[in-house]
C-alpha cells in the first residue's frame, strides 16, 4: 500500500465540461481485494489496493491505487 489513512492525496477528475480536474482528497478507508467475490463486485482484480476517499464536500469515491496521486505542498 502507497497511502495511509488521514494521507491527503488528489485524484484526476472531469468536470462539465470534459476536462480533467486534480481535486483534493483524503484516504478514509483502505481494501485489499482478496477474493473472487470482491473482485466482480468492484470490477478490479484480485490483489487490487482500492482506496475510499473523501472530498471537502463530503463525498466519497473508492478508487484503484494507481488512480491517486500525492497531494502536491501549497
Amino acid at each position: 500500500m502507497k497511502y495511509d489513512f488521514g494521507d491527503s492525496v488528489q485524484l484526476a477528475v472531469m468536470d462539465e465540461n470534459g476536462r480533467s480536474l486534480l481535486k483534493p482528497c483524503e484516504v478514509v478507508g483502505i481494501t485489499r481485494v482478496e477474493s473472487v467475490q470482491q473482485s466482480e463486485i468492484f470490477k478490479v482484480p484480485i490483489g487490487t489496493v482500492l482506496y475510499t476517499v473523501e472530498f471537502g464536500d463530503g463525498s466519497d469515491v473508492s478508487v484503484p491505487e494507481g488512480a491517486l496521486e500525492t497531494l502536491a505542498p501549497g
